[in-house]
């Protein structure tokens, strides 16, 4: 059997997805999550790297995973991912002009990254004389970490992307009759937002304001401790009906600056390609999981806004039946279970 293995190393929690392929049929066959070790990523201690992959270890060997070779995630906030524009050329060509392109858009010396690049979008289909191409360079010592805790959890790396490469991967597949939508992932420490042609991406950018932030701006705005801040954000989120408001009041200017954010993307994305409109928002990632985060999105931003399910054309067992509200979550471990090529 063809197994392929999601491992999305949060800086929260640890999440496991592996699918049994054929095909194009996919089957459930291990998921769970496991939380990371405190400030274990941020490390370079050698205790605090056995520490994530021991911990690895036990979510592989608690979840039954067959697989040994993994396709991991890397921070958006760390990576440099642009869909940049370049003239008609041969793959050939491409090859030989992306690392003259490259030093346009990324704020590090070519030696210290490994550069990776794929066409989104031919001239032909752009209709125009130029190409579209993603654009992604991972700092070297970023992936060299990565690496390190993956040989002491005793797994190979066989892939490496972002996570909103991965999350628009898993996406795609459950919106098939949207032609145009905006993707916000929002995680612990960063909201990565994507824009999604056909299922193409057309956008992605990367800010330094979710979950976390939410928590320390409800402590500060209360004068709560993080922990009663964190209980508080998770029991009534963004209801504006619980506590008088007051939890709403206090996350309103993170929340803004994430509105705002938004809106700066679709505006964006709408002067370049004015024609065509952006049909919906869907939200992945822990933080979209807060109570009332959905209705706050749709009412701030004035249009569709539902929660992301990536189990779309996945076939699962009952026992998984509990993991369907849990999509969100598991949207990138899903969409690098999903790479299989």
């Amino acid at each position: 059997m063809n197994y392929s293995l999601g491992l999305d190393i949060g800086s929260h929690t640890i999440k496991l997805i592996e699918l049994v392929y054929s095909g194009n049929s996919f089957a459930l066959s291990a998921a769970g999550s496991i939380p990371t070790p405190p400030k274990a990523l941020t490390s370079t201690v050698p205790a605090d790297t056995q520490a994530v992959a021991d911990t690895i270890k036990k979510l592989l060997k608690d979840t039954g995973a067959k697989s040994k070779n993994v396709n991991i995630a890397l921070p958006e906030s760390k990576v440099f991912t642009r869909v940049i524009e370049v003239p008609a050329l041969s793959d050939r060509e491409l090859s030989s002009a992306i690392k003259w392109e490259a030093e346009q858009y990324i704020p590090l010396p070519l030696a210290d990254v490994n550069l990776d690049f794929t066409t989104l979008r031919t001239a032909a289909e752009t209709g125009t004389n130029k190409m579209e191409v993603l654009l992604v360079a991972a700092p070297k010592v970023l992936l060299s970490r990565y690496m390190g805790i993956l040989e002491v959890a005793e797994v190979t790396a066989i892939g490496a992307e972002t996570e909103i490469i991965a999350t628009s991967r898993a996406l795609a597949r459950s919106l098939p009759n949207v032609k145009n939508v905006l993707v916000a992932s929002m995680g612990a420490q960063t909201t990565d937002l994507a824009i999604l042609r056909g299922g193409v991406l057309a956008l992605t950018r990367s800010i330094p304001a979710a979950g976390d932030a939410i928590t320390r701006a409800i402590a500060q705005g209360l004068d709560f401790s993080v922990t009663q801040a964190e209980e508080y954000k998770r029991t009534y989120g963004l209801d504006q009906t619980k506590l008088e408001g007051k939890i709403v009041a206090a996350a309103k200017p993170i929340m803004d600056t994430i509105v705002g954010e938004i809106q700066r993307a679709l505006a964006f994305y709408q002067e370049k390609y004015h024609d065509r409109d952006i049909q919906s928002v869907v939200v992945s990632g822990g933080t979209a999981r807060i109570p009332g985060m959905v209705i706050y999105l749709a009412q701030a931003l004035g249009m569709e806004v539902q929660p992301a399910n990536p189990w779309v054309g996945i076939s699962r067992d009952p026992r998984f039946n509990v993991l369907t509200a849990e999509g969100p979550n598991f949207c990138v471990a899903v969409g690098l279970a999903l790479r299989t090529q």
